[in-house]
């Protein structure tokens, strides 16, 4: 199978499976149907992929946008600076 169709299967399994676990389920049932230099390429096309975050991508996206969750950072950041201040 070429390196192309191998990385599109990934995406698509990436798709259909948005839990970690099944997506690793979903990949290695996959690997066990190529052959063995598919196999390579299939595990050479998951470390090419771009790192996922497991989560922080909302936490960094809500950081960014502002809103609730700056305002609160904001906060703690004032009350945190007298203190600093005090023992300087």
């Amino acid at each position: 199978m070429e390196r192309d169709q191998i990385a599109l299967c990934v995406d698509e399994l990436r798709a259909e499976h948005p839990g970690r676990e099944e997506f690793i389920a979903a990949v290695r049932e996959f690997g066990q149907e190529l052959d063995p230099d598919s196999r390579k390429t299939l595990g050479q096309v998951l470390l090419d992929r771009q790192p996922e975050t497991g989560g922080f991508d909302v936490l960094n996206q809500r950081l960014e946008e502002g809103g609730w969750m700056k305002r609160t950072m904001r906060k703690i950041e004032e009350r945190e600076r007298p203190d600093r201040l005090k023992g300087e």
